[in-house]
């Protein structure tokens, strides 16, 4: 009434009123019809009706109508239709990682649902960082205070939260309480997802992971069985994850193609495995995975490719890296369908070739051998990507330079690198000043001894302008070291020398590798004197000398003429637990046959024996054909043709054929020694392994006169007596003997007494070897 008489006391007034909320009902749910403009007629002598536009003042029958119809509305948000729509929007703003709106609109409902609990737990899920405690706390108090009854999408966002945040353990309790404490059975993708909270742990947890998917239903899905080759891959566990994919495909061949129902795997599966022998340094096994993936035409993603790239470039297989470069930059990233790469911080995927991967093919290139490929690749990075390569791409290129000794162009590089506006770091300074040396030890090789001068004077150069130079890097440990191999190629022992004093005085501290390098310095002007200096310096320095220092020392000892002191250091190597390589091993029966005495001959055949000896050396160092070369040719020389001749049968045994060279020098020094009719024998050993001794001068002599001296005293040849054979096989024999294990573990120990082995009568001070031995005096 009050309204009415308002109303008629303002006549011709026509105002407009939004009704709001009028609701209609369909079914169980009721929809708010738009804000409604309604004219209004002049009719001043009745009430007005529903639906007509009627004129309010501001009055409190305004608030009453306003205060009425906000309950209304807040009552209504929480039924019907608007709840899908609130289940919606939650679930909506947790994918796009919109936490907090997510939660706050959760919260403002009165009475949620189980949907929208859902929702709210997926939301922490999905967070960055993942939310879980915010998670369990969700799902506790739907549970307990809202009556909510979880289901099995409950616990696959609680599974999906553990999983994200790395919580494995927390994922197997899960697993548990769903069943026992809620009688909720997992499904495939619950499963999967608590797969993926093992794949995800630090460390990973392949043997849970595998263990899970062993128990899940036959309905298990490719994404579970790629989440266990992803544990495998996080481990670094290559066996397993080629035996699970060995698995899946061995399934999958026994039904048709077209049946959905079959797990088969899919590009991601091939992927995660390469992702594995990426992981473990399996590199040659990610080259052959990946040519079986191209024969079955599986689709190579971007990660695939990097894994595959990844491995050219440990292998140096530049032709195979700009394969593949050429490969990815056609790929695409599979389409995904959900909006999880819409999340924010989400990592993007792969497109086209991208900087990592030219580093990757720029590397290869470097390590085989290949500079100019990975230049050119350089040059193709700033074209293709539209950006200055980064500082590591160009030390990749100038890498490739410095295993070539190309010091020109590495130094021609790093201009072009401060034109673009990189700056050199360390490392490419150190790979500039490799170039130079790898350049002077080239030169040396040939004796080209004018061509080591300059590069070597640019790289001292480069080092001064480091130390000097406010605006260049200060030079580090590394960049001393390739200073100091500069020096070692150059056969400037001195220089080398004055850079140990000058790193120690910059209060750096030297490495294993400097020290290899200054023992390369005396190795190239065969000074035994300077290895004592630098042995002393490097006990000094608390660095203890590995396989290379013990390898270039024993180079050392040999070119110096000591062959008693480089068997005297593979003693060394031994009793230190170091593994002696066969070059090693063929140095010091290099340096015993050099040597010219009978008693050097005897210490090259003991080399030769610990060489085999599987207590002393290690199983994977054997006699090669330079070893015997070696030995042959010192026997031969030696007037010790029947020795010889037992180690060419040793020889051809171990699976060498011999140089007819050595059959020549054997059957040489028969004749020497008046014995033409064993020549003979020996000569007819040659056809069994293909050689005409008719087309060598010196074995048709020898064996015409053989032939004769035969004709003429009536005798056949005469295979040797087995006296004579168990006397020489005794001596060649590397199968285990009780007499010469006892002899070599002597040696090796340096506790030998017999005279036929007595290394105590060397050329420099008894004492000191004494000393030395009993480890009293550690100068060498």
């Amino acid at each position: 009434m009050l309204i009415c008489d308002h109303l008629r006391r303002r006549q011709n007034a026509t105002l407009t009123l939004l009704l709001s909320c009028f609701l209609f009902s369909k079914g169980n749910a009721f929809y708010v019809t738009p804000w409604t403009r309604i004219q209004h007629h002049q009719h001043h002598d009745r009430q007005p009706c529903l639906g007509e536009t009627i004129a309010v003042p501001t009055s409190s029958t305004t608030s009453l109508y306003a205060t009425t119809a906000s309950k209304q509305e807040s009552k209504r948000r929480s039924t019907g239709e608007n709840i899908v729509q609130l289940d919606r929007e939650i679930v909506k703003l947790g994918r796009r990682g919109k936490t907090d709106d997510a939660l706050q609109l959760y919260n403002s409902i009165q009475h949620p649902t189980i949907r929208q609990m859902n929702g709210a737990i997926d939301a922490c899920a999905r967070a960055r960082p993942t939310r879980l405690q915010e998670a369990h706390q969700i799902f506790q108090n739907g549970v307990q205070n809202q009556n909510l009854k979880p289901n099995v999408f409950t616990f696959g966002s609680l599974m999906s939260a553990c999983a994200r945040a790395r919580q494995a353990e927390k994922a197997l309790q899960l697993l548990k309480s769903m069943k026992v404490d809620y009688g909720v059975e997992p499904n495939a993708v619950v499963l999967s997802t608590a797969i993926s909270a093992c794949a995800r742990a630090e460390p990973a947890q392949p043997r849970l992971a595998l263990e899970l998917l062993r128990q899940a239903p036959n309905e298990m899905n490719v994404v579970g069985y790629n989440a266990a080759l992803s544990a495998c891959a996080s481990a670094g566990q290559w066996e397993p994850a080629i035996e699970l994919l060995r698995e899946m495909e061995e399934k999958a061949a026994n039904f048709p193609k077209d049946d959905p129902t079959v797990v088969r795997p899919d590009a991601v599966s091939y992927g995660t495995v390469l992702a594995a022998c990426e992981r473990a340094g399996k590199w040659d096994m990610i080259m052959q995975q990946v040519e079986e993936m191209q024969q079955m035409n599986v689709y190579l993603d971007g990660m695939s490719l990097t894994s595959v790239l990844h491995a050219c470039q440990q292998l140096g297989l530049p032709d195979e890296a700009v394969e593949y470069l050429e490969l990815m930059k056609t790929s695409q990233p599979s389409q995904r369908k959900t909006m999880g790469n819409k999340r924010k911080g989400v990592k993007r995927p792969i497109q086209g070739a991208d900087a990592v991967a030219y580093r990757l093919a720029i590397s290869a290139c470097a390590r085989g051998g290949n500079w100019q490929q990975g230049i050119r690749l350089l040059r193709d990075m700033r074209k293709d990507l539209e950006e200055a390569p980064d500082v590591m791409a160009y030390t990749s290129a100038i890498t490739g330079c410095e295993y070539a000794g190309e010091w020109k162009r590495a130094f021609a590089l790093v201009d072009t690198m401060r034109k673009n506006g990189v700056e050199p770091n360390v490392v490419t300074f150190a790979a500039v000043i490799g170039a130079c040396a790898t350049a002077c030890a080239n030169a040396a090789r040939i004796d080209n001894y004018d061509a080591i001068q300059l590069p070597k004077k640019k790289a001292l150069q480069l080092l001064k302008v480091m130390k000097k130079d406010a605006t260049v890097v200060d030079p580090n440990i590394n960049v001393y070291n390739a200073a100091i191999r500069v020096c070692a190629e150059a056969m400037d022992l001195d220089g080398a020398i004055d850079l140990l004093d000058q790193l120690e005085e910059d209060e750096l501290e030297p490495t294993q590798r400097t020290f290899g390098s200054l023992v390369t310095a005396c190795e190239r002007v065969e000074s035994s004197d300077a290895l004592n200096t630098v042995f002393r310096r490097m006990r000094d320095a608390s660095i203890t000398p590995n396989e290379i220092i013990y390898g270039a020392a024993i180079s050392c000892c040999r070119k110096a003429g000591e062959p008693e002191r480089a068997l005297l250091l593979l003693r060394k190597m031994i009793r230190e637990n170091l593994s002696p390589n066969t070059a090693t091993f063929n140095t010091v029966i290099m340096a015993q046959t050099e040597g010219g005495g009978q008693r050097d001959m005897q210490r090259a055949i003991l080399t030769y024996k610990i060489m085999n000896s599987a207590t002393h050396s290690h199983a994977s160092v054997r006699p090669n054909r330079q070893t015997y070369t070696l030995i042959l040719t010192a026997l031969a020389n030696k007037k010790q043709p029947r020795e010889a001749e037992l180690f060419l049968r040793k020889m051809r045994s171990d699976g060498y054929v011999p140089d007819v060279d050595l059959y020549t020098s054997t059957v040489t020094a028969y004749e020497r020694l008046g014995q033409p009719l064993e020549a003979l024998r020996l000569m007819e050993t040659m056809r069994e392994d293909g050689y005409d001794f008719y087309e060598v001068k010196v074995l048709n002599s020898a064996f015409k006169k053989a032939v004769t001296i035969a004709n003429v005293v009536g005798q056949g040849l005469r295979p040797p007596s087995s006296d004579e054979d168990d006397d020489i096989e005794k001596l060649v024999s590397t199968d285990d003997h009780d007499d010469d294990d006892d002899v070599i573990a002597a040696v090796v120990a340096g506790d030998d007494d017999d005279d036929e082995f007595d290394f105590v009568q060397l050329s420099f001070d008894d004492d000191k070897i004494g000393g030395f031995l009993n480890g009293t005096d550690k100068t060498f």
